[in-house]
């Protein structure tokens, strides 16, 4: 564990700065109040109105806007998992850990293994997996895997995101996820297709409910 002498020491010499705008901030991965107000919108996505027939509900933290956006970019497509601690802080404060207290696994949106080999890491580990911890949530990522090698889903249409990635998910342990709360968690959320995918799959397992949580979304 870091000494607060030690924090202090870093603190001086890497003072704590927004990830966008570069303002001075209070603790490191913090987000300034003008870059947070832009960004911050706790909600629900309404999953009838969306078709998403498998998620019993879903949340996200923030609009997919501004800042955010492009740290979500850059962390996916240019190597940048310094921005982690960023996104993470943003889950910590958006206070939502209380609606899941019936959560039994925390279970992340699979990569395929050729993108996880070419990425060097899953984004949405990165976000989700300490702040579970914290939250004493089971993170339970191998429950659930991408057995296909699927098109990015922002490049195709509606109906092509649809076919695109039907089948694309396995469940490992169908017995380990029988009756259990899951909390399927996920960086964007864009028409929720893909985590709905993932729910249907873990319902076919038998799993007792599957609620939805992303960072980011434009979604309503």
């Amino acid at each position: 564990m870091i000494s607060s002498y030690w924090k202090t020491f870093l603190n001086i010499l890497y003072p704590p700065k927004c990830p966008y705008c570069k303002a001075l901030v209070q603790e490191h991965g913090a987000w300034c109040s003008s870059c947070l107000s832009a960004i911050l919108a706790v909600r629900e996505i309404n999953v009838l109105e969306h078709r998403l027939k498998s998620l019993d509900s879903c949340r996200v933290v923030c609009e997919y806007t501004g800042g955010l956006k492009r740290i979500i970019h850059d962390m996916k497509f240019r190597q940048q998992k310094k921005y982690g601690v960023h996104l993470n802080w943003l889950l910590t404060n958006s206070k939502l850990a209380h609606i899941f207290s019936t959560i039994e696994y925390v279970i992340p949106v699979p990569l395929h293994i050729d993108r996880l080999r070419e990425r060097s890491y899953n984004q949405t580990e990165v976000i989700f997996k300490e702040w579970s911890k914290k939250e004493n949530l089971q993170w339970m990522p191998e429950m659930l895997v991408r057995g296909r090698h699927t098109i990015p889903q922002w490049e195709l249409t509606l109906a092509k995101r649809k076919e695109n990635i039907k089948g694309a998910f396995i469940v490992t342990r169908p017995e380990l996820v029988k009756d259990k709360h899951i909390l399927l968690v996920d960086d964007i959320i864009t028409t929720g297709i893909t985590l709905d995918e993932c729910a249907k799959v873990l319902k076919n397992s038998k799993a007792a409910s599957v609620h939805g949580l992303a960072i980011a979304s434009g979604a309503r």
